[in-house]
């Protein structure tokens, strides 16, 4: 069964091809993470998933139905979407951002109710940043701001949640913490997640299925085990690159030259190494 398919997709800026005959497809209750370098057309392809571009040639289809078929609130009750960043010009509260989830449900004269604050401010303690549901959303931090968006995604109850660079601009505490909490509720939740990664380690510990892409085609897509490897790593980042298996047993990815450097300095170490 497939929860999201694309099919021949192909997407112009101008007269300049970005996607070039793009079709993959997701499982429900997987997450799929769309890799490659800059400029590959990562972020173009979330867009055109979510109805925000048009392709200029393809089909998308959302549990069997043509995205074409879908308006913007129909897409917004089947697909929610974290962006990398977003500030808003009125000083809304932590709450009320999350309650903004609630809109696609709502009709034009509705406006959100008491208990749908109540089930904000119980989601966001259940994700252990109730202490936020008060402040500005402005005033916090970049990675408190991306658990919020987070949460508004949640609260926006798809069975689709789409991820652009989730991990932007976060230091490495904040990215463990945003990426744990994406598996989680994915996991528990059962929401088939897309979401675009630069850092293939992150792709490699948290997703089930990867797409590469290179120059806006797919390079090679599937099970992450059977499509992170050496050979396609190298090819896609023009960089020689090694998966190498840690003591524990799991398996990281590295650039040659990082290796060929600590090799160097363990050699011109004047005392033997302490294992």
């Amino acid at each position: 069964m497939r929860v999201l398919a694309v099919e021949n997709l192909q997407f112009y800026y101008g007269t300049s091809l970005i996607l070039d005959e793009i079709t993959f497809s997701v499982s429900p209750g997987s997450i799929c993470g769309l890799l490659g370098p800059n400029g590959s057309g990562k972020t173009t392809l979330l867009k055109c998933i979510n109805g925000i571009l048009k392709p200029a040639k393809g089909r998308i289809e959302v549990n069997n139905v043509s995205l074409e078929q879908l308006d913007r609130q129909e897409i917004a009750k089947n697909m929610s979407v974290v962006p990398q960043q977003t500030y808003t010009v009125f000083p809304f509260k932590v709450v009320d951002m999350v309650v903004m989830g609630r809109s696609p449900v709502l009709e034009m004269w509705q406006k959100p109710t008491l208990s749908d604050r109540a089930d904000a401010v119980k989601l966001l303690t259940e994700l252990s940043i109730g202490h936020l549901a008060e402040r500005r959303f402005n005033e916090i931090s970049g990675g408190e701001r991306q658990m919020v968006l987070l949460a508004r995604a949640i609260f926006q109850d798809t069975k689709i949640m789409l991820l652009d660079e989730p991990t932007s601009h976060l230091d490495l505490k904040n990215q463990v913490k945003i990426m744990d909490l994406v598996r989680s509720v994915a996991v528990d939740r059962g929401i088939t997640t897309i979401m675009t990664l630069h850092d293939p380690n992150l792709a490699l510990h948290y997703c089930d299925d990867v797409v590469l892409l290179k120059d806006g085609c797919i390079m090679d897509m599937g099970e992450k085990n059977q499509v992170l490897f050496d050979e396609n790593l190298s090819t896609m980042y023009e960089l020689k690159v090694n998966v190498e298996v840690t003591r524990q047993g799991k398996k990281v990815i590295l650039p040659e030259s990082w290796q060929e450097k600590n090799a160097y300095q363990e050699r011109s170490l004047p005392y033997e190494k302490v294992q």
